[in-house]
């Protein structure tokens, strides 16, 4: 726990948290997947940058974001955070 100014208790952000500007690049990553024809509906078009949400994918497209895209994602995160995730992965 960190005493801000005020008196007041805060807890500082979590290491594997994404800022604003990470968490809009993954996004506008998103927005430029290009899947082949078939294999998944158009996940861009599920994604709100200004928002900053994923809505309206179907269930096979959250299967491929899934098993597919957020591996990569998590790959920018610190090394001991990635370490941990896949650890409970292959539990």
């Amino acid at each position: 726990m960190v005493q801000l100014q005020n008196g007041k208790l805060a807890k500082p952000k979590g290491n594997y948290s994404f800022i604003t500007k990470d968490a809009k690049s993954i996004y506008k990553w998103i927005t430029k997947l290009k899947m082949r024809n078939g294999y998944a509906s158009n996940i861009a078009g599920c994604v709100n940058i200004d928002k900053g949400s994923m809505h309206g994918m179907k269930s096979h497209d959250c299967h491929v974001f899934m098993k597919c895209l957020l591996p990569i994602t998590f790959r920018s995160l610190p090394k001991f955070v990635w370490n941990a995730i896949a650890k409970i992965v292959n539990f």
